[in-house]
């Protein structure tokens, strides 16, 4: 499997419903940052603690779109991409199209997760076509 390959197929698990939770506790650098929306950032523990709370409830999530896809060297790779999810926080429902980046750092041969950024829910899709993304893929 190539390294793009093997760091979409992460990409996947993290959009999983079952596991979206627990993921970076196994897929993470031991310095990972996930920054919300608000610019809290939240480490691989907390993340996990946040959606076992039960304030967060999951229906739906995956990947819609990958914009941007680079590999910048042997041990370091971005993407951009289109998260949908359908969740629950504190009884309100969501509905959500965000925008999220992840840096990959590869660590001992595998693969990790050392940093990830989501925006707002609604981002506007048709900004997207108004910019080169150098390597973007579909």
């Amino acid at each position: 499997m190539s390294d793009k390959d093997t760091i979409l197929s992460i990409l996947e698990a993290f959009a999983s419903s079952e596991r979206m939770g627990s993921f970076f506790i196994d897929n993470s650098t031991s310095d990972f940052l996930f920054v919300r929306p608000s610019g809290n950032p939240i480490d691989a523990k907390g993340f996990e603690e946040m959606w076992s709370s039960g304030d967060l409830v999951l229906e739906s999530a995956e990947i819609t779109k990958i914009h941007r896809f680079d590999l910048f060297c042997e041990d370091a790779a971005m993407c951009v991409f289109t998260l949908g999810s359908k969740f629950t926080y504190k009884g309100t429902p969501n509905d959500d199209l965000p925008i999220v980046t992840a840096i990959f750092k590869r660590i001992h041969g595998t693969w990790k997760i050392a940093w990830m950024q989501r925006s707002s829910g609604q981002a506007d899709m048709s900004l997207w076509g108004k910019f080169s993304l150098g390597t973007a893929i579909t």
